[in-house]
């Protein structure tokens, strides 16, 4: 939850009146959050904490929830990301995931052509390292369907809901072209 996390963890701890922990390799977020937990005064109810998905610092099994937003798309490779996530959720935990779709890596930035091969993976491709920096938006990597869903059952989830969405706004969004899914899954 990069960009606002300290407004979605304030959010869902006031809504839904539970502990909430955000995590993030970005040091700067955490001290965002961090700030906007704290003026909130939900220090007791709300952590953010600087870690890495590959090595979460937690117990087993020490979670009900897991929502895991549309971040897989920052990390080259995402099973690892799916083992840790099961295992750190108790028994019958749900794991929430928004997922990337390889359509949003195929075409330009105004969703006219495509110009792109897959994987997308700026660390290995020039041209999409290229178009990265263009676009001013941080490396990002590209994910099957058999990656994304693939790598929660390998990880031992049962999928029990997916869905699908548009991303809000653009030529896709007009067309009604899915470009995101979401995935709910249990331990």
């Amino acid at each position: 939850v990069a960009c606002n996390m300290g407004t979605t963890l304030v959010h869902i701890a006031k809504k839904y009146g539970c502990d909430v922990v955000g995590i993030d390799l970005d040091e700067k977020a955490i001290e965002k959050a961090n700030k906007k937990i704290k003026d909130n005064g939900l220090e007791n109810k709300v952590k953010a904490i600087c870690g890495n998905a590959f090595d979460l610092p937690f117990e087993d099994e020490s979670f009900d929830i897991i929502f895991h937003p549309v971040s897989n798309c920052y990390i080259e490779s995402v099973e690892p990301v799916f083992k840790e996530c099961y295992r750190i959720l108790k028994k019958g935990g749900i794991l929430l995931c928004g997922l990337d779709t390889i359509i949003n890596y195929v075409l330009d930035e105004n969703e006219e052509k495509i110009v792109f091969s897959m994987p997308f993976n700026p660390l290995k491709n020039e041209e999409h390292r290229e178009f990265l920096q263009k676009m001013d938006c941080g490396y990002q990597f590209s994910h099957s369907l058999s990656e994304q869903l693939g790598g929660q059952l390998k990880a031992g989830f049962i999928l029990t809901n997916i869905e699908d969405d548009t991303g809000g706004e653009g030529r896709l969004h007009e067309m009604n072209i899915p470009t995101f899914i979401m995935t709910r899954a249990i331990k």
